[in-house]
């Protein structure tokens, strides 16, 4: 028997491929599968494709497989042929950070350092989703260092960046100093010298009332309806009006006009005079509290661009530095939003109207109920008949008297003043140019 060494058995070989015949006992495509003249044909022989991709059935019978057309499944360490570079989709590996070709042994995995999931080919160098950047950009809502934190969840960030509540819609980011008038932090601008927080208290207000000069029930005049020469039944002969004076005696008896004193017969009907009251002033006191505004500075954030790697409802933001407070900005009056609750007033000045309202003051003063007294002798002595003021017809006095003088007396009560307007405070402190700024 004649030996041909291995080299000419394989050249061998490929002549009888190439002219279209078969060994002894193989079948036709038997040696176009790569494995050993096992008379099985490629599309039945597994070991074509030791890790489990679909057989080679839909090949045509001839065909030369010089690649593996398979999937890496993580074959362990069978090998794929004389030569393969791997041309299928990792479906179990991440992706590669660094160009990454398979040269022959199947691992599972690709040998490069991965990352994520590969979703391209491995027939070369593989495009890497993720490309290390020198730096994180804080507001992209990505990973560009490549270390699987994002945004605020990065330690790169923490120096300039932190999470803060949304801003909502029809506000705007921004820094407030209500202490000083610094330069913006870095990350601010628009810069706007501020009022903050005048002082909501209104002005202090009190009334005083000073009573002036005296009251008296005794000024004025009192007029008698006078007697009847017949009877005492007060009709009416005429009216007698005269003057009291403080409660001096008076010495002309009404009806003296009949040139004697009135006897049993006369009959009077006397009015009160009327109270002549005190003055009253009335002093307003006022206090203005101090408007306190502070000079402050608000600024803006100079992008609104925010990043993620926050809690729910937050974003990564540009931090305040110094005194400078983190807060969201409207003009006008508004209620703070959801987040950021410490409201502060600001604006380019402020126009402080407060002050206090007139009061007034008025007599405490009242009468007490009035006499008129008839005395038998001059200068109000001897005996004496005393009648009511009070339009009561009644006998001047009694039977067998007669009268030469009489008084009027009546003494004032509860002299004094009181408040009948009190002073209120009025007026407020008007900000020019209002901005509502709130911080977290």
């Amino acid at each position: 028997m004649t030996f041909m060494p291995r080299a000419a058995s394989l050249f061998a070989l490929g002549v009888v491929a190439a002219c279209g015949l078969s060994p002894a006992g193989t079948s036709p495509d038997d040696e176009l599968d790569g494995g050993p003249f096992d008379g099985l044909d490629a599309a039945a022989d597994s070991s074509i494709f030791p890790d489990g991709s679909p057989s080679d059935a839909s090949l045509p019978d001839g065909a030369i497989v010089p690649l593996d057309g398979g999937a890496d499944g993580g074959d362990g360490a069978s090998t794929d042929g004389p030569l393969v570079v791997d041309t299928g989709a990792d479906v179990g590996a991440n992706v590669d950070a660094a160009v990454v070709a398979d040269t022959g042994l199947d691992s599972g995995f690709d040998s490069g350092l991965d990352a994520g999931l590969d979703a391209g080919l491995d027939s070369g160098p593989a495009a890497d989703a993720c490309i290390p950047q020198a730096s994180e950009d804080c507001t992209n809502g990505r990973d560009d260092n490549c270390n699987g934190l994002v945004d605020c969840s990065d330690p790169d960030c923490g120096p300039q960046y932190e999470c803060v509540p949304t801003v909502p819609t029809g506000w705007n980011a921004a820094a407030l100093n209500v202490t000083s008038r610094a330069t913006c932090p870095t990350g601010f601008g628009t810069p706007r010298d501020v009022v903050v927080n005048p002082s909501p208290l209104p002005a202090g207000c009190t009334c005083t009332c000073n009573a002036g000069g005296a009251a008296s029930c005794e000024k004025g005049s009192v007029t008698f309806y006078g007697p009847s020469v017949f009877s005492s039944d007060c009709s009416t002969v005429g009216t007698f009006a005269t003057n009291v004076d403080d409660g001096n005696c008076q010495s002309s008896v009404p009806w003296g006009l009949f040139g004697f004193g009135i006897g049993a017969n006369a009959s009077l009907r006397a009015t009160s005079v009327p109270l002549v009251a005190n003055t009253c002033s009335a002093l307003v006191g006022k206090s203005v509290p101090p408007s306190a505004e502070t000079q402050g500075k608000r600024c803006l954030a100079a992008s609104a661009l925010v990043g993620g790697g926050c809690p729910a409802a937050q974003s990564c933001a540009r931090r305040t530095t110094g005194s400078f407070l983190s807060c969201v900005g409207k003009t006008g009056v508004a209620a703070c939003p959801t987040g950021w609750p410490i409201g502060h007033r600001t604006g380019t000045g402020i126009t402080d109207t407060r002050s206090c309202s007139a009061c007034t003051c008025g007599s405490t003063a009242s009468c007490a109920p009035a006499t008129v007294t008839f005395f038998a002798g001059s200068s109000c002595t001897g005996t004496a008949v005393s009648s009511p003021a009070d339009n009561v017809c009644r006998p001047m006095v009694t039977t067998g008297q007669s009268a030469t003088s009489w008084r009027y007396d009546s003494v004032v009560l509860t002299e004094g003043c009181q408040k009948t307007v009190d002073a209120l405070p009025t007026g407020t402190i008007a900000v020019t140019g209002e901005e509502t700024v709130c911080c977290k």
